[in-house]
């Protein structure tokens, strides 16, 4: 899809990825819509582009609804819908009985996804055209043995990508899902990793990630990676899976970041990609 010209929204974008994002579409001559659980920063990036926002949290889905109402009062329709907004959330070693962890994170991840699919697609199929971009996380591809519900969850929002795409894309609508690696953000660097660490000197800038996704848009590829060696955790699964297990299991007690490098650069607050 080329994006010039055509209206989006992007949650979480506030700061980091989001703001990149949003910012980068701008610059190609998209519409954006900024949305974000810190106003201030909602007001900041917003009158940085030159357009309007709203403070919201995606996980109600009635402020899901008010942000497309935003954008479709503001620019008449919504082209695409970049659910981008989530959070990676401290070391969760005892959290299989914490209810409270398990509900934000599916809230967050799966269900937000899911009310701005409920809201869009309507209007999307109608006209025969539309993208949905999610941001899930290459953990999604291999899995994080300190983080439980972060790890089930961004399993969960690959797997719902992967079936709009295969319901939709018949259809006319676009599907992507984002799958980064470890990322330049305030959420990766408040883990306090040294200079040298190989999860800050592999990660990319938000603007380096801002450009990958949207020449990706312009391919209307469904996985987007930042880091390409990032699919070989689908492939090792494939080939042999007690072996990816084990392999997986010995990261673990070795790791300091976990699988899948680093997975703490993905998502910070609720409503806002670090």
């Amino acid at each position: 899809m080329d994006v010039a010209g055509k209206v989006a929204v992007v949650t979480g974008s506030g700061n980091g990825i989001g703001e990149a994002i949003a910012k980068r579409l701008a610059a190609e001559g998209a519409s954006v819509v900024v949305t974000d659980i810190e106003r201030d920063n909602v007001t900041r990036v917003a009158n940085e582009i030159g357009t309007v926002g709203l403070e919201a949290d995606v996980t109600k889905e009635d402020e899901v609804k008010a942000v497309a109402r935003l954008a479709r009062e503001t620019y008449g329709r919504i082209d695409i819908w970049h659910s981008n907004a989530g959070l990676a959330g401290p070391r969760q070693p005892d959290s299989l009985q914490d209810d409270d962890l398990w509900n934000g994170m599916w809230r967050l991840h799966v269900l937000a996804h899911l009310y701005a699919a409920r809201e869009v697609l309507p209007e999307m199929v109608a006209r025969g055209d539309g993208y949905l971009l999610q941001t899930a996380s290459s953990v999604a591809l291999a899995t994080q043995p300190e983080k439980v519900g972060y790890a089930v969850t961004k399993h969960a929002a690959l797997a719902f990508s992967e079936w709009l795409a295969v319901r939709y894309r018949p259809r006319g609508v676009k599907v992507s899902c984002f799958c980064p690696g470890p990322m330049l953000t305030r959420m990766l660097l408040s883990n306090g990793f040294a200079a040298d660490d190989p999860a800050i000197s592999g990660a990319l800038t938000p603007e380096q990630v801002a450009d990958l996704v949207v020449r990706a848009l312009a391919d209307e590829r469904f996985l987007i990676l930042t880091q390409p060696d990032d699919v070989r955790a689908l492939v090792g699964k494939g080939t042999d899976y007690d072996a990816w297990v084990d392999d997986y299991s010995r990261l673990l007690s070795t790791s300091s970041v976990g699988a899948a490098g680093a997975a703490d650069a993905q998502e910070s607050r609720p409503s806002s990609t670090a």
